[in-house]
């Protein structure tokens, strides 16, 4: 009778999970990981199984970029947490919350040649945010609980933990655990009134002023304050990354993706965004020195990062945004009639920018006009996952982003690889949306076994490839540099064909025209489905090599 009331090391794990809230998990499957496995189906969690486990940590990410909680990833020993690395590498990056639980050789067999053994933990230091393994079995509970508050403290983060298959396959008695309760803290962090108080004043005095909204702002969930603000004090807002959507880019006070305002900006509200190569590192000919600036982070040690500020604001955004608009009530600002429309007419010229000296009725379509075309007819609440060079290039800058999470790019570290991933996530997070990816036929290569994915979990995501048969973007660069290429061709493959064979829908474009029809049937299909779009291998566009030095 004793024996019956055990539970396994995996038990614990999936009764925490269940505890945290979590409804799914990805992963791949292996030896060191079963009776996790055994313990999610017993507490109802499903189990999203990939073809690499790269793709299940970008599905955990992907998860987390559309409901704002931890994805969870679960890998088995060795080459499964390598295989995890490229995947903690992107959500380490982005300062995207995620919970990878690895598999371990047994405690008992350390360091005298385990299959598969090798020191993950220390292998996945520089990629994460706190990185531990478990040493007994009856504290599982405590360490799981805490790899989850770890990820979302602070600024958010990839978290990795280690459970040793002795610990995951013995037994405990319910009695011996303890399940942590109450550890996370709910309040949020506000600036010093003081300081509030200095820049609101530096704002009521600006003629043209800006915010610069990044993803701080979506993972502070500031969406609804960071529009009131801006319509209170009639400020222009550019989004970045995932602050891309938390404020609608139909929005007469939206300046869209490329900052090119700040060049002629007087004040400039950062708003949780690095001032990385994507906006020159804060620096000149995009942002003047002489240019105030108000920079508002929860990581203390970004205030200042690349260019001197004049008020740093070390906190929640949701909460400071509050301040700030509290500040403002009832305050005159001094914001020029015309800036807001030259902000807009900046963003207009940005889009039409990329079509410039691309004809309609050429023969093969110019990836711009396939992302203006696609801005168009996909339904108002989709989600777009976007991943690729040049494809993503002209994506973020010619397409609208009306809702959080409604434009997904991987953004300053370009990694390719995530379009997939992300969306399948996603449909599985808001099945009532639509979820479209879209992405080059390079890119789509790294995780184009995840159709089979898709298709066998019935998640009815929409893939639209830019197929222009190579690496375009490098092919175009060692055009310009050079005047050959060297090993960026691939082959004209119909991606469309190979979706079928897996068991969904595929459709091949050739003519823009085409294109409406092919998306109507791919979503009413119902299935996964494949639009293989031929685009022009010798497509270019200047405005895509940036006005500042970015390596």
């Amino acid at each position: 009778m004793e024996e019956l009331q055990k539970l396994l090391g995996g038990d614990l794990v999936a009764k925490t999970l269940k505890q945290e809230g979590v409804e799914l998990i990805f992963s791949l499957s292996g030896g060191h990981i079963n009776p996790i496995y055994n313990g999610c189906l017993t507490e109802g969690i499903r189990i999203i199984d990939t073809h690499h486990e790269q793709s299940a940590v970008h599905m955990a990410e992907g998860w987390a970029r559309y409901t704002g909680q931890p994805g969870v990833a679960v890998v088995t020993a060795g080459p499964g947490v390598v295989n995890a690395l490229p995947g903690m590498a992107v959500a380490k990056q982005s300062g995207v919350p995620l919970v990878l639980i690895g598999g371990r050789s047994s405690l008992a067999r350390r360091d005298i040649g385990a299959m598969q053994d090798i020191d993950q933990v220390e292998l996945m230091r520089p990629l994460t945010k706190w990185s531990r393994q478990v040493y007994q079995i009856e504290r599982i509970p405590e360490y799981l609980a805490t790899a989850f508050r770890q990820a979302v403290s602070g600024r958010p983060g990839p978290v990795f933990l280690e459970i040793p298959v002795d610990l995951i396959s013995g037994k405990i008695t319910e009695k011996q655990v303890r399940y942590p309760s109450s550890y996370y803290c709910n309040s949020r962090s506000c600036a010093a009134e003081t300081d509030i108080s200095r820049a609101a004043e530096m704002l009521a005095k600006a003629e043209r002023p800006v915010i610069l909204a990044g993803s701080g702002t979506f993972w502070s969930g500031a969406s609804a304050e960071l529009t009131r603000f801006a319509e209170l004090t009639g400020i222009p807002v550019y989004t970045r990354n995932m602050g891309r959507g938390c404020f609608p880019e139909d929005h007469p006070l939206a300046g869209g993706f490329f900052p090119i305002g700040l060049m002629q900006a007087d004040v400039v509200l950062i708003l949780g965004t690095r001032l990385d190569w994507t906006v020159g590192y804060g620096r000149p000919p995009l942002l003047k020195m002489s240019t105030k600036t108000i920079q508002v982070d929860i990581e203390p040690s970004e205030i200042g990062q690349n260019r001197p500020v004049d008020i740093g604001l070390v906190g929640d955004i949701k909460s400071i945004l509050t301040q700030l608009y509290d500040k403002f009530e009832g305050t005159a600002v001094n914001v020029e009639d015309s800036w807001p429309v030259t902000i807009q007419a900046m963003k207009e010229a940005a889009r039409e920018s990329a079509l410039q000296g691309t004809d309609p009725e050429a023969e093969l379509i110019h990836p711009a006009r396939l992302c203006r075309e696609l801005d168009k007819l996909l339904p108002a609440n989709a989600s777009v996952a976007v991943d690729g060079g040049d494809i993503a290039g002209f994506a973020v800058l010619t397409m609208k982003a009306l809702a959080p999470s409604s434009l997904i790019w991987i953004g300053a570290f370009g990694h390719l690889g995530v379009g997939l991933p992300f969306a399948i996530a996603g449909k599985l997070a808001q099945p009532e949306r639509p979820v479209f990816v879209l992405t080059g036929d390079g890119s789509f290569g790294f995780s184009a076994m995840e159709f089979d994915t898709a298709v066998r979990h019935n998640i009815p995501v929409v893939c639209i490839i830019s197929n222009d048969s190579g690496w375009g973007q490098i092919r175009r660069g060692q055009r310009r540099d050079f005047g050959r290429t060297v090993g960026v061709e691939l082959q004209p493959m119909r991606y469309d064909r190979i979706a079928v064979t897996m068991g969904g829908f595929g459709a091949h474009v050739e003519k823009l025209a085409d294109l409406e029809p092919a998306i109507e049937a791919a979503i009413a299909s119902g299935k996964p489905a494949c639009i293989n779009v031929k685009t022009d291998p010798d497509a270019g566009f200047s405005g895509m090599d940036l006005p500042w030095k970015i390596n």
